[in-house]
């Protein structure tokens, strides 16, 4: 099964990256690539319920779009993790103060990240 990347504008400058499928060494580029190309954004939530497999390079990946976010102070939320996927996150300890059980609740997390955000810049 190929990897599909489906990308939607939540809000203006809030992305939602649908991966589905595996994220292995053989698209871990083309799911960079997906991310990068938002790499603007205030916020991107990878909404990860139809992913079924993740590889070390799949979480590098995460990783590493994860600091370049944040290098802008933005954040990368993680949701709707399947529980295969899941495990592996746990395994490797891999930014669990940002993986959420469903979207309500990265929601929840996101409108107070950006209200901290938009109060500090007019501060």
């Amino acid at each position: 099964m190929a990897l599909k990347i489906t990308v939607n504008e939540k809000e203006p400058g809030v992305f939602v990256v649908s991966p589905a499928g595996p994220i292995d060494t053989e698209n871990a580029h083309e799911f960079e690539q997906a991310l990068k190309k938002h790499s603007e954004a205030k916020a991107i939530i990878l909404d990860m319920k139809k992913v079924t497999y993740i590889t070390s390079m799949g979480l590098s990946v995460i990783f590493k779009t994860k600091l370049l976010l944040e290098q802008k102070k933005s954040v990368l939320l993680i949701t709707n993790l399947p529980t295969r996927v899941q495990k592996v996150f746990e395994l490797v300890k891999v930014i669990p103060e940002y993986v959420f059980a469903t979207m309500q609740e990265a929601d929840t997390y996101l409108d107070n990240f950006l209200a901290d955000v938009e109060k500090n810049d007019t501060a």
